[in-house]
């Protein structure tokens, strides 16, 4: 992922995303290990004023999901998620 062009590659192919997307893989990695909320992610990515579901995060993190791998965005139990760098 390279944050200041926006490009993410996978296996030397480059993956398209919508800037949501990208926003929201950007916010995870930046993250470290700390999980995030889906709260915290509709804040974050969305904006303050999101009024939406917060199914909305759960459906743009299976799409991201689908472009950059299941084992790379972790789900955590009631909560949130969190980046996996360790995969």
């Amino acid at each position: 992922v390279n944050f200041e062009t926006r490009e993410v590659w996978r296996d030397g192919k480059p993956v398209p995303m919508t800037t949501l997307e990208f926003n929201l893989l950007k916010t995870l990695i930046e993250s470290g290990r700390t999980a995030m909320s889906r709260e915290e992610l509709l804040r974050a990515v969305w904006g303050y004023h999101y009024t939406g579901e917060t199914r909305t995060v759960d459906v743009h993190v299976q799409r991201l999901r689908g472009k950059i791998g299941n084992d790379r965005i972790e789900t955590i139990v009631r909560f949130g998620y969190r980046f996996r760098e360790d995969v």
